[in-house]
């Protein structure tokens, strides 16, 4: 009889090799566990590396948002110059938004790309010429595998540059759009004729029509004329809401139905600037005068003609798109603002903005004292009125000082107005304004150019460059140093001594004004603007704006705008907003 352990053997032979089966499976899932490990491994390092390229990629095209502000924001000199005939900070070789985003002003002649992308300004590369190449030095190459690069377009985002839709409307002293002059039973009847139209400025400056002057006579007799002063109101609808206004005189002399004896149209100015948009006058002789036609020729119409060039813009959108290793690219845009006043400066020289109750205005006593809003920028030809309130009553204390004293308003006659029509949006109500100044103030904090009451400011911005902000919360005194520049902004009354001097815009808003003492002389270049509200009470509006100078040496307050540009800088360029596309 076989043994129970024999059987047992035998019974179990055909098990043999199950446990070798076993193994090999676990291995088998092992292996593909392994490799499922690997390719995990393997797929998280790529994925690793992309993610580093590709945040390379964004920090490039951030690069070239900043590079491009820094543009725009007067840091970077034009290569070669716009204007090879003067230095790099000339105006005409400062950039601005309307050379950015025109092809001929941003890129470099012989630059073939149909897009504006400030290759003027910016270092494209030879080879990799649709990208400004990061982070070579010497022996080191570009590669489109390992290196770092950017390119940026400027667009305009309102389409300032199409066209400009614009209005027209008049008013002549001692009557509406027209006056009616009398001679016994004679009469002359000079009408201004109004035009609204859209202007194609796509191309650059375009003949604009401003409307026109007609005259109506049924009398041979010669009536005599006045001089009389006279205001052409700008309206542009599109692309941005704004008014400027033509001034000038009728001057005196008789007319007929056959002849205009002496009478002439003479402007103040040639030319005047809106939103960047400068309308210039054509058909003018060398005193800016044109000779209006008697009824029997030409019905009596004197067409105003000149030529009206595109609005700049007041926002910018910038397309950066940044290139990393692995072919990583990135594509941010930002959208830029040009600035807090929105491309609309103050339209006088001096602008003192508030009701009568404490309005005060002493121009000084001296024959040397003189306001002009003549541009001194040897390029410009526009005049502005050298002094403006905002109300019939202070206008007249400003006549009737002027009148008694020796001080001058330069060459041009009585262009000393009412200027509410032009007022800019940042200046027509304290809401605004205040807006305005709680900006500014953020700006000079962060520049360490906010000074608290009680603090004097250890300068006061850049004289010869026009640059710099200085926030005075209270009263301040100017006296030493006596010269500064740029942005200055006083919440209380400012007092400048003894013949000091700025160049740029002053914006004063403490009821107590600006006084200007100590004689001597000095010159204030730029804007003035004198606009006093109470910020803890907006709704009780503006107050009496007070302006005073004793004395008054040799010194002069004139039109720069050159200055105001350069001062502007401070506050210009600022980014609304970055979107990743």
């Amino acid at each position: 009889m076989k043994s129970n352990k024999k059987v047992d053997l035998e019974e179990r032979k055909d098990e043999r090799g199950a446990a070798l089966v076993m193994v090999l499976l676990i291995s088998f899932l092992l292996l593909i566990a392994s490799a499922g490990l690997l390719l995990e491994v393997s797929l998280h390092s790529a994925n690793v590396t992309d993610a580093v390229a590709e945040q390379q990629a964004y920090n490039a095209a951030e690069s070239g948002i900043q590079s491009a502000l820094n543009v725009l924001r007067g840091n970077t000199p034009p290569n070669p110059l716009i204007d090879s005939g003067n230095n790099a900070s000339h105006p005409n070789n400062r950039i601005d938004f309307k050379k950015a985003i025109t092809l001929d002003t941003s890129n470099k002649s012989g630059d073939t790309s149909t897009e504006a992308r400030l290759s003027r300004w910016l270092n494209y590369d030879a080879t990799f010429n649709d990208r400004i190449i990061l982070g070579t030095g010497t022996g080191t190459t570009y590669t489109e595998k390992n290196g770092y690069a950017y390119n940026v377009t400027i667009k305009d985002p309102d389409n300032t540059g199409a066209a400009i839709t614009y209005a027209t409307s008049a008013k002549i002293e001692g009557g509406t759009s027209s006056r009616t002059y009398v001679s016994g039973s004679n009469t002359v009847k000079i009408q201004y004729n109004s035009v609204s139209t859209t202007l194609d400025v796509s191309s650059g400056s375009a003949a604009a029509n401003l409307g026109s002057f007609s005259i109506e006579t049924a009398s041979s007799a010669a009536v005599p004329i006045p001089d009389t002063r006279f205001q052409i109101r700008i309206d542009m609808i599109k692309p941005y809401e704004a008014t400027r206004i033509l001034r000038g005189t009728i001057q005196g002399g008789t007319i007929s139905n056959t002849s205009v004896s002496t009478v002439k149209i003479t402007f103040d100015s040639p030319a005047v600037e809106l939103m960047g948009s400068i309308t210039q006058l054509t058909g003018l002789d060398s005193s800016n005068s044109i000779i209006p036609n008697p009824p029997s020729t030409n019905s009596g119409v004197k067409d105003i003609t000149g030529t009206m060039s595109p609005a700049e813009p007041i926002r910018l959108l910038i397309k950066s798109v940044g290139y990393g290793p692995r072919g990583a690219r990135k594509e941010l845009e930002a959208v830029i603002r040009k600035n807090f006043f929105d491309g609309l400066s103050s339209p006088t020289t001096l602008l003192m903005v508030g009701n009568s109750s404490g309005f005060y205005f002493n121009s000084g006593s001296s024959q040397n004292v003189t306001y002009s809003g003549v541009d001194i920028v040897p390029t410009s030809n526009i005049v502005i009125p050298p002094i403006g309130v905002t109300n019939s009553s202070n206008l007249t204390s400003i006549e009737n000082n002027l009148s008694g004293s020796g001080s001058k308003t330069d060459v041009i006659p009585r262009v000393i107005i009412d200027a509410t029509a032009e007022l800019p949006p940042w200046l027509e109500t304290t809401q605004n304004l205040d807006n305005v100044m709680q900006a500014l103030k953020n700006v000079a904090r962060s520049s360490g150019r906010y000074f608290p009451s009680g603090q004097t400011p250890n300068n006061f911005g850049d004289y010869a460059n026009a640059t710099g902000i200085t926030y005075v919360d209270g009263d301040a005194v100017m006296d030493n140093p006596k010269y500064g520049g740029g942005i200055f902004v006083v919440t209380g009354k400012l007092e400048m001594k003894g013949g000091t001097n700025f160049n740029g815009l002053i914006i004063v808003t403490g009821s107590g004004g600006l006084e200007r003492s100590g004689g001597g002389g000095g010159t204030l270049e730029g804007n003035v603007v004198i606009a006093p509200y109470d910020p803890n009470d907006l709704t009780a509006g503006f107050g009496g704006p007070r302006y005073t100078i004793s004395g008054g040496g040799n010194s002069t307050l004139t039109y720069n705008s050159s200055s105001l540009a350069n001062g502007l800088t401070a506050v210009s360029n600022f980014v609304l907003g970055v979107a990743e596309k």
